[in-house]
């Protein structure tokens, strides 16, 4: 027995120094480091207490030692933490995390971003993930981020609109929105569109603007709106569109299946079904969805008979 004390200093000393002290709180210490190892730096926006999906992603991945081996050598890790619970957090810490959290426009928790030690962002992902290639991915692609932006730093004209280009592309849509000064220098690089920069502001602008149009607008009012802009936009800005118009076709089914009075009413459900077929299922699939709406409205009278009698039980219900 007198020799378990020497035994535990041993097994200590030889346990790998990963744990919770891998991942810092304070950005101006994570800054220097990473200024001085020229690394980038891994930010996880977490609500430690009462976020579901930041707590598994902890366990299951960021705070594994196969995680830690791995980003240890390539990165400078920080915990950005907003807990419910802020007494263990000190005043200084709480608002430097809401200020990281404003500054990088985070929306979603947990959300995994990855900047330069100059704070500019090299890319990331939002929305939890478990097992450490799918978050391994996003970090490599960020750090061929931090090359490509190097590289630019060498280059001028069209050159480097190509290369900023190619960095801006593989920044993630949902942060690449929040990037709209460096759009705006590689277009300037690129006044005869090579990289197509100009044709993507226009599609941005595009969707901005429907965006802006639509949000006081009811459902009637904002569908013709956006099916009319489709033809104007491809790629992620159509597939944002498309996504206005699904949320804007099921509201308008659902206040129609709840207040359903007339045939009329039913043959607008039916063409609402149709016309969510068209833009947002895929080609492959819109026979069998077509021929399903066919099943389900083949007899009118019947569904509105079914529609009205399940409305008058919900309103027994709240009675």
């Amino acid at each position: 027995m007198k020799h378990l004390p020497t035994l535990l200093a041993a097994i200590v000393l030889s346990m790998p120094a990963f744990a919770t002290s891998t991942w810092h709180t304070d950005f101006a210490t994570a800054q220097k480091l990473a200024k001085a190892e020229n690394k980038p730096i891994v930010l996880d926006f977490t609500g430690s207490d009462w976020c579901g999906w930041c707590i598994t992603m902890r366990r299951q991945v960021l705070d594994t030692p196969e995680f830690l081996a791995y980003a240890r050598e390539t990165f400078v890790l920080m915990e950005v933490d907003l807990p419910h619970n802020t007494a263990k957090m000190t005043p200084q810490q709480l608002q430097q995390n809401r200020e990281l959290m404003q500054r990088y426009q985070v929306e979603v928790f947990p959300t995994v971003l990855v900047i330069s030690p100059d704070g500019e962002l090299l890319g990331g992902f939002a929305g939890g993930r478990t097992d450490l290639p799918s978050v391994r991915q996003p970090l490599e692609l960020a750090c061929t981020n931090a090359a490509l932006l190097q590289q630019a730093a060498t280059q001028n004209g069209t050159e480097k609109a190509e290369t900023l280009h190619r960095f801006y592309r593989n920044i993630p849509a949902r942060f690449r929105k929040n990037m709209p000064e460096l759009a705006k220098q590689i277009a300037a690089l690129d006044p005869q569109n090579v990289t197509g920069i100009h044709t993507e502001l226009q599609e941005l602008a595009v969707v901005q603007d429907i965006t802006d149009r639509t949000r006081t607008m009811n459902n009637d009012e904002a569908i013709p709106v956006i099916t009319e802009a489709l033809p104007e936009v491809s790629g992620t800005r159509r597939d944002n569109l498309l996504r206005m118009l699904s949320e804007r076709l099921n509201s308008r089914i659902q206040h129609l299946r709840e207040n359903a009075d007339t045939l009329a009413d039913i043959e607008a459900m039916r063409q609402d079904n149709l016309l969510l077929i068209r833009y947002c299922v895929p080609e492959k699939s819109q026979y069998f969805a077509r021929e399903r709406v066919n099943s389900l409205f083949c007899n009118p009278q019947e569904l509105l008979e079914q529609l009205r009698h399940e409305r008058e039980e919900r309103l027994k219900y709240k009675k």
